[in-house]
């Protein structure tokens, strides 16, 4: 693990924060559960993925690994990778 990733899920929760609210997600999933068995829509999911171009400074690849996209913790790894 790198040592940016602790800083990048923190800000990928805030982002969380923003664009849904205090809500039971937000809250309760772990870092390393996966955002769908938490309860994340498909399309809450996509709104987060932009907010993270947005945030970080890059564009998602087409040919992303679904496993990327899988939790908080893949998401900030993924992020780190690409710095």
């Amino acid at each position: 693990m790198s040592d940016g990733t602790p800083e990048v899920r923190q800000r990928i929760r805030a982002l969380l924060v923003d664009l849904f609210g205090n809500d039971r997600l937000v809250g309760t999933v772990s870092d390393t559960e996966s955002l769908r068995q938490g309860g994340m829509s498909s399309t809450a999911l996509v709104s987060l993925l932009v907010a993270m171009e947005d945030a970080f400074g890059f564009e998602w690849d087409e040919d992303v690994r679904p496993e990327a996209l899988r939790s908080i913790a893949s998401l900030a790894d993924h992020v780190v990778s690409l710095r």
